[in-house]
């Protein structure tokens, strides 16, 4: 359940649009070895699902849809 508390305030590394869709890289302070791929992490009030983790990153695929209400 989403609480509310702001644990982060990341910095986007990268946007790349993939059609109508886009590929999210954010930089991260948080604790990165006790998330996985698969892990939804709520971006800006959006809830993303991890794709890939890198030494101090997280990566997400953006939906049309998320793209287009945001």
């Amino acid at each position: 359940m989403f609480t509310g508390l702001i644990e982060d305030l990341g910095r986007v590394e990268c946007l790349q649009n993939r059609g109508k869709a886009a590929s999210l890289m954010v930089a991260t302070a948080l604790p990165l070895e006790e998330m996985a791929v698969g892990d939804s992490v709520a971006v800006n009030g959006v809830c993303l699902t991890i794709v890939d983790k890198g030494e101090r990153t997280l990566s997400f695929d953006v939906s049309p849809e998320s793209l287009r209400t945001a």
